[in-house]
């Protein structure tokens, strides 16, 4: 078996490459810095950025002499900050190696690929569904990898294709160490400066310390022995917690939760969101269904913006309700 993985530098793409090889896979190892995949003894290696239209094409065509078995898609970066004070040609930059990167390459071995009723592996995260502020644009690209990675399977899986998603969560890469290098430091005089210190508190109550990567590399190994030919693979405990409640509320319901946690008023809400406090303590008798859904949110974590109180009155209305 065969595999071409980009972005093996580092992170998830160097440990995933040194598995396979281990396990007796023949690796073509790709990476801007050619001197970092040096310790991948017995890999095929290839200088090669993904924004790069011509380094594509030569280093794919170089590759697809021989049959492929594996596309991973690891390539791609963050950049953090407000959708009014982030540079577009930041942006721009980000989407070209998050998104046109992985397309040039995913198209560029496609024809080897579908010959081999191969698998295509596209690292998205838990931003590919789900939103923190400061995170819109990059969650957009993993948003853009999402739907590419769910045509693909469309198009190909008559050719024996074979399409997974994997969406970690927080892990100890150098990802946040390029981020904070791609994107601009807040301002003190940012007029969202207020309101930052609440973001953080409700992101890092949800995501876990940075854990260990070679938790996404079992992942994707044991992706590769499942029969199914399309899969989502959310990794890590914080992973379970944001998508499981994701999936569990509507679109809708899951993007108002968020906008409490982060500060926005609290409004009259809908049939399918979770109460808010003020709500809950208004109520003679709470709706089944919303009831639910605050039950489904207390459980995963997601209503550390409620007081102790309030959440103990949540537990009791649940209790009186079962």
């Amino acid at each position: 078996m065969r595999a071409f993985i980009t972005g093996c530098g580092s992170g998830f793409g160097h440990r995933l490459a040194r598995r396979l090889l281990q396990e007796g896979w023949e690796v073509v190892a790709s990476d801007p810095e050619l001197e970092a995949l040096s310790d991948l003894e017995g890999a095929e290696k290839y200088c090669l950025d993904v924004r790069d239209a011509e380094q594509v094409t030569s280093v794919c065509a170089a590759a697809a002499a021989r049959p492929i078995d594996l596309l991973v898609n690891n390539a791609g970066y963050a950049v953090f900050g407000t959708q009014e004070e982030t540079p577009i040609s930041a942006v721009a930059e980000m989407f070209e190696v998050n998104v046109i990167g992985l397309s040039r390459v995913t198209q560029a071995l496609l024809p080897t690929l579908r010959s081999s009723g191969a698998t295509v592996v596209n690292l998205s995260s838990v931003a590919g569904r789900t939103v923190f502020p400061e995170s819109g644009y990059y969650a957009a690209s993993k948003y853009a990898v999402e739907a590419l990675t769910e045509a693909l399977y469309q198009e190909t899986s008559s050719f024996g294709m074979r399409a997974r998603l994997i969406q970690p969560g927080s892990f100890a890469t150098r990802f946040l160490e390029r981020a904070t290098d791609a994107s601009l430091p807040r301002d003190p005089r940012s007029p969202y400066a207020s309101q930052q210190p609440i973001w953080d508190t409700r992101k890092f109550t949800i995501l876990e310390p940075p854990q260990d990567p070679q938790l996404v590399v079992e992942a994707i190994v044991a992706s590769l022995d499942d029969p199914r030919p399309f899969l989502r693979v959310p990794v890590g405990p914080d992973a379970l917690r944001l998508l499981g409640l994701r999936d569990r509320l509507s679109p809708d319901a899951w993007v108002r939760l968020a906008g409490l946690r982060n500060g926005s008023p609290d409004t009259v809400g809908f049939d399918s969101d979770a109460y808010t406090p003020s709500e809950l303590a208004a109520l003679d008798e709470p709706c089944a269904a919303r009831l639910e859904a605050s039950a489904h949110a207390l459980t995963q974590g997601h209503l550390d913006h409620w007081s102790e109180d309030e959440r103990d009155g949540l537990i009791a209305a649940i209790n009186a309700a079962s």
